[in-house]
């Protein structure tokens, strides 16, 4: 057996998934909740993002296709998303998760799902390779060789971010919100190219 498409694959997505670098984007979204509903929240959005991205590898093309949806309105839908939650980063105002403890587990289940699994792990970017992957794919090996890429790159995933408290732990209070304050400007750099991708794409489908 060929393990060279699983090779390809976990690496082509699990560099466009880049859980590293959201490592400060969950550590800030989910600032104030405790361990245990932090690690729930990440095992949930992990989890819900691998669906939602195998569903899409699977399914999207035909998926876009019924509904008459371009991938390049998903861009732009979720850039203003993201440009949205960068500005609360970097302004500081965390009044939508900051919250009694009776209220928390509601609150982590909710931002764990958007925009934390949808679209900041699973991403336009992620569905695109997905779904290229796919068409890439000979056969139904390599088909499902694809499937078991994605499971394994959120299970390296959820390692990561499950453990990302104790390396923040070392900067302190301060050294968190200043790297949460840096994230939000590159969060906000990476939701505008995000829209920027999709207008171009619209405007390439229109000059057509």
């Amino acid at each position: 057996m060929d393990l060279s498409f699983l090779v390809y694959s976990f690496i082509a997505l699990f560099i466009i998934v880049d859980p590293v670098a959201n490592v400060p984007v969950f550590l800030g979204m989910l600032e104030g909740i405790s361990e245990a509903g932090y690690r729930r929240a990440v095992k949930r959005a992990s989890i819900m993002a691998m669906l939602v991205l195998l569903i899409f590898t699977y399914a999207g093309a035909y998926f876009f296709r019924y509904l008459g949806i371009e991938l390049y309105s998903f861009r732009i839908a979720g850039g203003v998303l993201l440009f949205i939650i960068a500005m609360e980063m970097l302004f500081g105002r965390r009044t939508r998760t900051e919250l009694a403890p009776e209220e928390e587990s509601v609150r982590a289940d909710e931002l764990s799902i958007t925009p934390l699994a949808v679209p900041l792990l699973t991403g336009p970017g992620a569905i695109t390779t997905g779904i290229v992957l796919q068409s890439r794919a000979q056969g139904v090996e390599e088909s499902l060789m694809l499937g078991i890429a994605v499971v394994l790159v959120f299970l390296a995933s959820w390692a990561i971010l499950a453990n990302a408290r104790r390396i923040y732990l070392l900067l302190g209070d301060t050294g968190t919100r200043v790297v949460t304050r840096l994230m939000g400007l590159l969060l906000a750099s990476i939701a505008v190219q995000f829209i920027v991708d999709g207008v171009r794409e619209a405007l390439r489908e229109v000059s057509r």
